[in-house]
């Protein structure tokens, strides 16, 4: 019965090591959260791609850049049109 509480907690600690899985979900979010937060951009507001590239995401690999403002923008955070970002209302109410 010792070995499989002993193998019962070796996921959990495995788990530790590795930052966890990167969802549109919190990807998006943290793409607002840096927008309104860090870079303090107002309802309405547009931001282009140059004036993101100064904070964390322009550390992040593209495909995690676009699932971000997919996922914003499917949920209304904000109006991504060409490397023009726009911030709406739901997307302050969001963070």
């Amino acid at each position: 019965m010792g070995e499989n509480i002993e193998q019962a907690a070796r996921p959990a600690r495995a788990t530790r090591k590795h930052p966890r899985k990167q969802t549109p979900q919190n990807l998006g979010r943290r793409l607002v959260e840096i927008i309104v937060y860090e870079k303090s951009y107002r309802i309405g507001e547009k931001l282009s791609l140059d004036d993101i590239a100064e904070t964390e995401i322009g550390d992040w690999k593209m495909p995690h850049f676009k699932v971000a403002c997919s996922y914003a923008a499917s949920q209304g955070w904000l109006i991504v049109k060409d490397d023009v970002l726009t911030l709406t209302t739901a997307g302050t109410r969001a963070v």
